[in-house]
């Protein structure tokens, strides 16, 4: 670890900042635009959804990009991740092939779902029920008993061999 505190999360200065710090350490600060600042406690990519929703137009990265003051890259990212979030945004994508054969996607953002509180979420269920087609629901006891029983006779394959040959010919 680091002596100093370089890598810790940085805090907002004041309540009127402008700058979005992410949770996580490996990526850069971003500026967020004045339309959706009341969701600066949000994760970006739902900031980035509230924006798109807000254009009630196909965005593309370039837009997402200039708007955020981030790279084309991380936007594309953003766009990504948005289409995979389903469970927070709903949206719609659409792709347009250049002539390099590369996609780029655009997206519509149609709603974007508030985050579930403490209370609506499921709660942790018991210990699993037990299954009798999956590996693994032996006793230990009984997986090292018959380990070390297969172990201690190293003839047991041709042992078993010659019991089913037997029941073969009888």
């Amino acid at each position: 670890m680091c002596p100093d505190n370089t890598h810790a999360k940085k805090q907002y200065l004041n309540p009127g900042n402008d700058i979005h710090y992410p949770g996580q350490t490996n990526h850069d600060a971003c500026f967020i635009p004045e339309s959706v600042r009341q969701y600066a406690d949000e994760p970006l990519y739902i900031i980035v959804a509230h924006w798109c929703l807000l254009q009630q137009n196909w965005v593309q990265r370039n837009q997402i990009a200039e708007a955020f003051h981030i790279t084309a890259r991380r936007a594309s990212y953003l766009i990504a991740y948005l289409r995979s979030k389903t469970s927070r945004v709903v949206s719609i994508c659409r792709h347009q092939t250049l002539p390099n054969k590369a996609r780029r996607y655009e997206i519509y953002v149609i709603r974007v779902l508030d985050s579930p509180t403490p209370s609506t979420r499921r709660e942790k269920a018991g210990p699993p029920l037990v299954s009798k087609r999956r590996v693994g629901n032996g006793d230990r006891s009984m997986a090292n008993e018959l380990w070390n029983r297969l172990c201690s006779n190293r003839n047991a394959g041709k042992i078993l061999k010659k019991k089913e040959d037997e029941d073969d010919g009888t």
